[in-house]
């Protein structure tokens, strides 16, 4: 068996990471945590053992080295550890790119897991998530080979319609960290002037909870008009923005373009604009975003976002996640951003100013079969069927199975099979 290291785990992924590394410790394998925060660090080492902190090093290292000052000590750690496998879960931070680094020059294996495009499923990749994964480096002819499974295309898409939740395993008991070490990390960081990082780190041990809530489905009213258009609007501070797109537009720039796009569709066409879950635009009206053509725009919470991008007739965004949802439905998706599921024929990547043109490109260059091949592939290779914070009994079998296949490679991870089942629990589980 081997060694496996959760590289940077984040607080509120506790309950994911707890469950992962108890199956794997019951599989004969050893599992060790490296923190490159401290307020995580305090967090971990009062849940389970075998927690290690990173320290950066010291100036005059970093002075005398052009690798970041994690990524010295990353190799040093590395090193003394020897580890098989290094486990990075969402963290697409420059301590997690250092660690990669490090990682790959020593020879150790890596695998990356993060959210979904769909609820409560999981990407996985040995490069990275979003655009930094393999599969974005594929062309159409690299799906030629793949048979389409239109059963769990369409089981997908009903899972995100029907915003149904997982039948979780019972979850572990959180312990609260000692106060003593809680105002030591809240101290050390007001001493280096992180106040923000300070005020957080407090209370930053409820975070699995908070990351645990779940949010209710909600439908449309039924007044919608028949022809609409869908834009899902981001967080500026949504990762998927940050590291994935160029000069992304703000709200109001992509929702008056997504207007003049509607033109092209139709003259009363709507624009249908779903708010980003953080509700950053929370506040703003249909009037503050699109001006004198508000009458043309509707607002839209998150939890309706499947629903407006499964029934309308284009969908434009960054890069967000429930774009997937409009393709398995055969909706046109435009792009402004570099995104897991763009691929050239299945999405039309496109700029803010060509926008209005890239509708009729879109309608022109779809082709159904590649995208039910590279639909399919996507939600069956690149994607376990487990919640990043509800993860149930098959899900956890996925994420066991893809660690050791990464770890031991196809043919000795075969000689311990475990029964995972890539799809949804419904509607799949009544078939």
């Amino acid at each position: 068996m081997g060694h496996i290291v959760f590289a940077a785990p984040s607080i509120s992924s506790f309950f994911l990471h707890h469950r992962l590394r108890k199956n794997l410790l019951r599989r004969g394998h050893r599992v060790s945590i490296l923190c490159t925060d401290r307020s995580r660090f305090t967090f971990w080492r009062e849940q389970v053992s075998g927690v290690d902190l990173l320290v950066p090093a010291p100036a005059a290292a970093r002075r005398s080295h052009e690798l970041d000052h994690q990524a010295i000590p990353a190799l040093d750690w590395l090193e003394r550890e020897q580890p098989d496998l290094v486990f990075f879960h969402e963290e697409r931070s420059a301590s997690a790119a250092c660690m990669q680094f490090a990682a790959r020059t020593l020879g150790c294996q890596t695998l990356w897991t993060g959210p979904g495009l769909l609820p409560h499923t999981l990407q996985v990749d040995e490069r990275g998530i979003d655009a930094d994964a393999r599969i974005r480096r594929w062309t159409a002819k690299d799906y030629r080979v793949i048979q389409p499974d239109q059963g769990l295309l369409q089981a997908s898409l009903t899972h995100a319609l029907s915003g149904s939740q997982p039948q979780a395993l019972p979850r572990p008991e959180v312990r609260t960290p000692h106060l003593r070490r809680r105002i030591a990390d809240v101290l050390g960081y007001a001493a280096r002037g992180q106040l923000r990082r300070a005020a957080s780190s407090w209370n930053a041990w409820l975070a699995p909870y908070e990351a645990d809530a779940p949010e209710a489905l909600q439908i449309p009213p039924m007044d919608m008009k028949a022809v609409s258009v869908c834009v899902l609007l981001q967080d500026p501070e949504d990762p998927r923005v940050v590291h994935d797109a160029t000069n992304a537009p703000d709200a109001r720039a992509l929702i008056e373009q997504a207007i003049v796009t509607a033109d092209q569709i139709a003259p009363d066409c709507e624009v249908v604009a779903v708010l980003p879950r953080r509700h950053a635009l929370a506040p703003a009206s249909a009037e503050q975003l699109a001006g004198e053509r508000a009458h043309r725009v509707r607002l839209a919470p998150m939890s309706s976002a499947a629903v407006v991008a499964a029934t309308a007739s284009a969908t434009i965004t960054i890069n967000h996640p429930m774009a997937v949802v409009s393709l398995l439905a055969g909706t046109p998706v435009m792009t402004l951003g570099r995104a897991l599921y763009e691929l050239p024929g299945v999405t039309t990547h496109t700029t803010l100013a060509e926008l209005p043109a890239a509708i009729h490109a879109a309608q022109k260059t779809d082709r159904p079969a590649l995208r039910r091949r590279f639909l399919t592939f996507l939600l069956r290779h690149c994607h376990l069927w487990c919640s990043p914070t509800r993860p149930n009994h098959n899900g956890m079998l996925g994420l066991v199975q893809a660690v050791e296949r990464c770890l031991l490679g196809d043919a000795k991870s075969n000689t311990r099979p475990l029964p995972y089942r890539p799809g949804p629990t419904w509607p799949l589980a009544t078939h």
